[in-house]
């Protein structure tokens, strides 16, 4: 029976095509009208290793990549021995029997496609079985192959008529592999809508933060390459300097945050992105940053560590670095985005809140998110609001003082130039004029000052909830998560909704300082809250203990550090274990 879900899965060696296959599939559902959700894992290594994409798509709207998979594409005998496991049941192995072989008493269907064989029969050149395995995907589960075929027409253009000619024959033969076999029936999606849905577009995680500052008014970008943040800073690089903006790759991460900080002291509004390790590096200028009130926005790309770790795999283990790398205590504002569409708020959000509060702003992201895509509604410009520093009008700069202690502990500051509006800017203690000082007096009165800044903005959260979900009324039981864990979260309160059991939900997007009231009404009327997480020692469940009351609440961490997100399935599991 036709569906409107399906899950395909193309695995095999890096460089073999495998995630072009997975591209051009995604890229087809969405010119035939359908959503789309995918996650990407591949190697380390420049050329080889294991690669895989999966492609979620659905007719209806997704928040997640799905818990297991429908249709599983080997291109190898690796991708089978590693990703035939995680099969729904009735789901369909295809493999090449050229480099895969299935054991007898595999416990789904498989079904040998002779990518390899087909290929180098049509064209003389292995290369193009990845055009085979496009067109029997296509062909397995119902989508246009005419669009297919424009797509891949498209891709290999600029590679000449005859690379074109090659894919196009291969296509045309990998059409007909599966055309009539009765085991893929029940993959088959519905009819797609036929067209592609007018305002919907697909994008990354890095794409949307990459938009998301550019519509926030970032108008310099510093940076170093490092997976997997190197995406903002190419898109940066293309991008920016069409807008008026100034972009520089600097020689290494320190130089980066610094050269970030010299713009935004002469009044840019500046920006950096970087992973684990680079934010390590740029710890001491986060403390300068945070010392001499210059906003500065870091994205950073969470990877799994510690060390080199797996760069190409996600995690969430940099929230305590975040919240407190450095050395001495220099507040910071730390934001998570939590979704594709939500990268680009955040990324608005935290460059209003770097200039409005002069701290550096961290905005977490993750691998997983970064490179997954979706199809989003095309984001509205209109109504966008931009915060900017408070600038010292005439009588204050007769006597001007850079860190007047104001109630709210934000000051006015003074862009270079601006007549009577000249200070000092260092990272040694100051007064609030901006001259060096050590006194006791002095001391106590710029950390309380700069400090309350966070409690400034922890009222403001208060007041707007922060991310609170409290639509799930009676409920005893809640989960609390942070980051991209969100859309795996709500498909698996949904699914528990259906079969009778009702969980609150809190997703917060600003992580220092927290909402700690509107969290605690939250968690007053629960027994029981999960807390999930991508990281080994329950960081974010550590960080909530240390600032809310949570009262007789039983706290529950659910953790996991595996190199891939959370499924519906595995949070939906955890749900029926505290039922």
């Amino acid at each position: 029976m036709p569906r409107n879900d399906v899950v395909v899965r193309v695995a095999g060696e890096g460089g073999e095509g495998v995630i072009s296959v997975a591209e051009i599939l995604t890229r087809t559902a969405v010119d035939s009208g359908l959503d789309v959700f995918t996650f990407r894992s591949y190697p380390a290594e420049i050329k080889g290793g294991l690669a895989m994409m999966q492609v979620r798509i659905s007719k209806d709207p997704l928040s997640s990549i799905g818990s297991h998979t429908d249709i599983l594409m080997c291109f190898n005998q690796e991708a089978f021995d590693v990703w035939s496991g995680a099969m729904y049941p009735g789901g369909v192995v295809l493999f090449d029997p050229k480099h895969c072989n299935v054991p007898d008493d595999y416990a789904h269907t498989a079904i040998p496609v002779p990518l390899h064989e087909t290929a180098m029969k049509e064209t003389g050149a292995r290369i193009s079985k990845n055009a085979v395995a496009l067109a029997a995907l296509v062909e397995g589960i119902n989508l246009p192959a005419e669009k297919a075929s424009e797509l891949l027409v498209r891709k290999f253009t600029r590679k000449g008529q005859e690379v074109v000619d090659k894919n196009l024959k291969s296509f045309a033969a990998g059409a007909g592999l599966l055309r009539g076999n009765a085991k893929l029936d029940a993959m088959k999606l519905v009819d797609a809508p036929g067209e592609k849905r007018v305002g919907r577009i697909v994008l990354s995680g890095n794409q949307s933060i990459s938009l998301g500052s550019i519509a926030g008014g970032c108008n310099f970008v510093a940076g170093y390459p490092i997976t997997p943040a190197t995406q903002v800073l190419e898109f940066m690089m293309k991008y920016l300097p069409g807008m008026g903006g100034r972009v520089i790759q600097a020689e290494d991460e320190i130089s980066a945050i610094a050269t970030c900080l010299g713009a935004s002291y002469a009044g840019a509004r500046s920006m950096t992105a970087t992973s684990g390790p680079g934010l390590c590096l740029m710890s001491e200028l986060i403390g300068m940053a945070s010392m001499s009130e210059i906003p500065v926005v870091l994205i950073d790309v969470m990877r799994s560590g510690p060390g080199t770790g797996m760069p190409t795999k996600t995690e969430q283990s940099d929230l305590m670095y975040a919240l407190h790398g450095s050395s001495g205590e220099a507040p910071r504002i730390v934001i998570a985005a939590t979704s594709i569409e939500d990268c680009f708020v955040q990324a608005i959000n935290a460059f209003n809140l770097a200039d409005r509060y002069q701290m550096p702003v961290i905005l977490l992201s993750d691998q997983a998110m970064a490179y997954r895509t979706k199809t989003v509604d095309q984001p509205d410009l209109v109504g966008i609001e931009l915060a900017f520093r408070e600038q010292p009008q005439d009588a204050a700069l007769e006597d001007y003082r850079r860190y007047l202690d104001t109630d709210t502990g934000i000051s006015p500051v003074a862009v270079p130039g601006t007549p009577g509006g000249m200070y000092v800017s260092s990272g040694l203690e100051h007064d609030e004029g901006g001259a060096a000082n050590y006194t006791p007096e002095v001391r106590m009165q710029m950390v309380e000052k700069r400090y309350r800044k966070l409690r400034t903005l922890a009222t403001e959260l208060s007041k707007n909830g922060n991310g609170l979900n409290t639509s799930a009324d009676g409920a005893e039981i809640g989960v609390i998560g942070w980051g991209s864990t969100e859309g795996p979260i709500k498909e698996a309160i949904e699914r528990a909704g259906r079969d009778g059991t009702r969980f609150a939900h809190l997703q917060p997007r600003v992580l220092m300082p927290l909402a700690t009231d509107k969290i605690e009404q939250f968690v007053a009327p629960l027994k029981k809250v999960l807390i999930v997480e991508e990281n080994y020692t329950a960081q974010f469940a550590q960080h909530l203990r240390a600032n809310v009351a949570m009262g007789g609440t039983e706290i529950i961490p659910v953790n996991q550090c595996s190199g891939f997100p959370f499924t519906p399935d595995e949070v939906y599991a955890e749900l029926q274990k505290h039922t």
